[in-house]
């Protein structure tokens, strides 16, 4: 079983950036009014918008898949905060933008997720993986451009993307792992 977990979890977690940028199309197809530099992505499920249910069902559905690799990393020693980050992702689909626990929720889901690949990276460098560290490094210097950005643009889409873009990343990286069978 777990072998197949694993398998499961590498292919998956190689197809989250392409169900990522398929899924939010969708969700700003149905939001035209949307704009990266004047919104967060959040504002795509806030309670005014009559259209919220595609971008809030998108973002649970999505948290669900994303918990596959997750959990499969963290059978692997692959991760340790990865999976309690998809649910925080989940419940920012859950609780809407005007609801007290979403942004709770979504700063969670972000220092979870960067905290995990720092954490990992040092873990891969000790146990030989010979650029390791380079996780660590992006991670924080992931989490130090997101708070930059907050003051460039208006909007948090742009900082939120840039988060999502380096976790995505890493879910391609340890899809690869997963599927070679690696283990920490």
């Amino acid at each position: 079983m777990n072998v197949n977990m694993t398998r499961l979890g590498g292919y998956i977690a190689l197809a989250l950036p392409l169900i990522f940028i398929v899924g939010l199309s969708i969700v700003i197809g149905q939001n035209p009014w949307f704009s990266f530099t004047e919104n967060a992505l959040s504002d795509m499920g806030s309670l005014k918008n009559p259209a919220r249910w595609w971008f809030n069902g998108f973002l649970m559905v999505y948290a669900l898949i994303t918990l596959v690799p997750a959990i499969a990393a963290f059978r692997n020693g692959l991760s340790y905060l990865m999976p309690v980050a998809a649910i925080f992702l989940f419940l920012v689909g859950v609780f809407p933008e005007e609801k007290a626990l979403h942004a709770p929720s979504a700063i969670l889901f972000y220092l979870l997720a960067l905290t995990d690949i720092a954490i990992i990276g040092i873990k891969l460098r000790r146990s030989g993986v010979k650029f390791g560290y380079m996780w660590s490094i992006l991670a924080v210097l992931t989490f130090l451009a997101m708070l930059y950005l907050t003051r460039v643009f208006k909007g948090l889409a742009i900082p939120e993307l840039v988060g999502a873009a380096t976790i995505l990343t890493w879910f391609v990286y340890i899809g690869l792992l997963l599927l070679k069978g690696f283990k920490l």
